[in-house]
């Protein structure tokens, strides 16, 4: 061991297990890999592969190896016997890749045991997992709570996959969400078959994690599905948010009465049309109040969503029009092309805000038609945001025009969601 690492673990052996916790979300773009969808779906896992520290800690433990030869076991023996019925392989193939309860305790036992027992895996709870805000409903717990809670997020996240895309669960809005074959047929049988084959040939010779070989079944099969969403245009804050986040830092916020123009999109009936009459008047009334210094940004909302498995998604579409057609400049503009509903609109949106430095004390403004905004500023509204979110991710503060809402985002957006894969 070199002399500063050396040190380095005596100052992490001398920590107390719960010194590192006061820590909260950092105020920076969350950094992501090459993988975008497996990072923004299992963060904590994904993290956990680029730690070298705790990568190893994890690989040595017994029981969490026990489990990675368990799974790895279970995906060979799946291949011996689901080809045989191609109608029924998806079930074959999936059940044993998901994660029991049984299963999931015996982890979160090992990971509370792996805590105390390993500075490093401390240190790397107490800094990069509570900065990450992705769990962010368990920041106030200790740190082997903490650890433990975002590992079993990620285990239902993988059995939430899985039930979609290869058991047929149908998701809460199936007309926009749902697998793009049907499962139980022999064609996605054979698919099925064919990407557990690359997972067994490819990854499980490589897998030294319990997690690796249900993590990159789930994800395989969600690529069958064509189901990339939540990784489109990622790292926005590289490309389309680039010139937006660079010009945030020089905004004098005491001149404007909000922050950012917060603009929800509005699907297509068509495949064919890239823009609605809703999404195009929104960003009419949304240019207009950028242009009266209501706000020095705009914020556009809005992903991959109607018609289902579209081409086009609403804040690409919205920022071309504010660009081209509206002289809106380009630097003034942020997109959130991910959102699948209102609900997410408006997370979404307090997520970006949240990252990029915008001030969170200040109002902001959500500006759309009267009729979208006098649903958002409904009790119905707050009550589906605590069903589908399990918290309301704005503070509505007064009603500023037929049009616009003065609102404050909260810091509960920045929790992943384990239940939506396209957009968690």
């Amino acid at each position: 061991m070199q002399p500063r690492s050396l040190i380095f673990g005596l100052i992490l052996g001398c920590l107390p297990l719960y010194a590192l916790e006061p820590v909260t979300a950092a105020k920076t773009p969350l950094a992501m890999g090459a993988d975008p969808v497996r990072d923004k779906n299992f963060w904590l896992l994904s993290a956990l592969e680029r730690d070298a520290r705790t990568r190893e800690a994890i690989a040595a433990d017994p029981v969490l190896k026990q489990l990675l030869d368990s799974k790895q076991q279970a995906l060979r023996a799946a291949d011996k016997a689901c080809p045989a019925t191609p109608t029924a392989a998806a079930e074959c193939y999936a059940q044993p890749m998901r994660w029991p309860p049984a299963e999931i305790d015996q982890v979160s036992t090992a990971l509370r045991a792996l805590y105390a027992a390993n500075p490093y895996l401390r240190f790397f709870t107490g800094t990069t997992l509570r900065r990450s805000g992705l769990y962010q409903k368990y920041q106030s717990n200790p740190g082997p709570d903490m650890l433990a809670s975002a590992w079993q997020d990620c285990a239902q996240g993988i059995n939430r996959m899985l039930d979609l895309y290869a058991l047929g669960q149908k998701p809460r809005y199936a007309q926009i969400d749902s697998a793009a074959y049907d499962v139980k047929s022999a064609a996605f049988g054979r698919l099925i078959q064919t990407a557990a084959s690359l997972v067994i040939e490819d990854r499980l010779p490589e897998s030294k994690l319990f997690f690796q070989p249900s993590l990159d079944f789930a994800l395989e099969v969600l690529r069958l599905h064509r189901r990339d969403e939540a990784g489109r245009h990622e790292p926005l804050d590289l490309g389309e948010n680039r010139a937006a986040l660079a010009r945030i830092r020089t905004i004098p916020w005491a001149k404007y009465p909000w922050t950012v123009i917060v603009v929800p999109g509005s699907g297509t009936e068509s495949v064919s049309v890239r823009m609605s009459p809703a999404g195009r008047m929104r960003c009419e009334l949304a240019a207009k109040r950028y242009l009266d210094h209501k706000a020095p940004l705009i914020l556009v909302s809005g992903g991959y969503v109607h018609p289902n498995q579209t081409p086009w998604a609403e804040a690409i579409e919205m920022k071309r029009l504010l660009v081209e057609e509206l002289h809106i400049p380009a630097g003034a503009i942020l997109i959130d092309p991910h959102a699948r509903h209102t609900t997410t609109n408006l997370r979404n949106a307090a997520r970006l805000m949240y990252r990029y430095g915008i001030p969170f004390g200040k109002p902001a403004l959500i500006t759309t038609d009267e009729f979208q905004s006098a649903s958002i500023e409904s009790p119905v509204f707050t009550a589906r945001c605590k069903l589908e979110l399990g918290y309301v991710p704005h503070r509505v503060i007064k009603r500023v025009s037929r049009f616009d809402l003065e609102f404050l985002p909260l810091t509960d957006s920045l929790q992943a969601d384990n239940t939506e894969p396209l957009d968690p």
